[in-house]
């Protein structure tokens, strides 16, 4: 929700913003202009990667009063189509056979689609997947905020449901839309939701007399929807500490990173891979032998210009499961 009382109109969050073309006075122009409930350049030029969010030093949300505007203005999405596609990915049934158990962890929609990466050991825990468990950001993205906040109360439910008192969340959109997002909204979240990498620290921990250092430097490829949840970033650095790895320092990393910009084509804002390869190609400068992915799509979105330009797409969970030993690490 954007917060209109703590928005001192700094311009920051254009001006600092990856994919707005914008100098201060216009920035706080045109913020004043959507406040106003005007339609400006700024909702066709945003590409919804949620960073304006982490940049605004005032923490107003700037992000969520864009998002109100490109779907008041059907900027990249008509309401025929916006409804066509919730029903799309609706799911209309009685819900039934799931766990219950203390703990659980939700994989959103990827065990269909990205089945290989949920392998091996640290996944040996009652799990919920598929559309009943859609986190249902992708119509953040779309510039259709109301359809995210709209399911995002059936989640919080089907989750619920379980019993569980923590939610372990592998998509970073979920973790997003359940610590964040959900509460925002103000619907009541009755467990406590856990960052993917917060829960590979403590089973790394755990585990910590079988790691086998593996001495790499990688780069990191933040998600878009970390952007809503920044104060995990340690838990990311932490665990290339466990494991033995290095976060190259590089221009597009933490607050300044890049997303994986595929997001354009969806949006038809243009082509992403200028962006893609700019983004790699900093990761390859600053030393890194691969990018460690902690979203599947960003990894699906990244792999034809990583391969073009010989740098490795290796998932988060991955790095852990080759430093205990359970996977090969790849050459690179």
């Amino acid at each position: 929700m954007f917060k209109r009382d703590l928005c001192d109109l700094c311009g920051d969050c254009l001006t600092k913003c990856p994919w707005i073309e914008s100098n201060r006075d216009q920035s706080i122009e045109w913020i004043k202009s959507m406040i106003d409930g005007e339609k400006t350049p700024v909702l066709q030029q945003c590409i919804t990667c949620f960073a304006c969010n982490e940049i605004c030093p005032q923490n107003a949300n700037p992000f969520d009063l864009i998002a109100s505007l490109q779907e008041k203005y059907h900027t990249f999405i008509d309401e025929g189509t916006m409804a066509s596609e919730e029903a799309k990915y609706a799911f209309k049934h009685e819900l039934r056979d799931y766990p219950t158990a203390d703990r659980i962890m939700t994989t959103c929609v990827f065990r269909k689609t990205h089945d290989h990466l949920i392998q091996g050991e640290i996944y040996d825990l009652p799990r919920v997947d598929g559309k009943p468990y859609n986190c249902w950001m992708l119509f953040s993205h779309w510039g259709a905020q109301s359809i995210h906040k709209k399911h995002a109360a059936e989640l919080v439910t089907r989750l619920a449901m379980t019993g569980a008192k923590e939610i372990i969340c592998f998509h970073e959109d979920c973790y997003a839309t359940l610590a964040t997002m959900a509460p925002e909204y103000g619907i009541d979240v009755p467990f406590h939701p856990v960052h993917f990498a917060e829960y590979l620290v403590e089973y790394l921990h755990a585990n910590k007399h079988r790691i086998k250092p593996l001495n790499i430097d990688f780069a990191y490829q933040r998600p878009c929807a970390s952007r809503h949840t920044p104060a995990n970033e340690h838990f990311i650095d932490e665990m290339f500490e466990l494991v033995g790895a290095r976060r190259v320092r590089r221009t597009y990393d933490r607050e300044k990173a890049m997303c994986c910009a595929s997001i354009k084509l969806l949006l038809g804002n243009g082509d992403p891979e200028p962006d893609q390869e700019k983004n790699l190609l900093d990761a390859k400068k600053s030393g890194a032998k691969a990018m460690v992915c902690l979203c599947p799509m960003c990894m699906d979105n990244l792999s034809e210009a990583a391969h073009k330009h010989g740098i490795p797409l290796i998932f988060l969970g991955d790095i852990a499961r080759m430093a205990l030993g359970e996977i090969e690490v790849p050459a690179m």
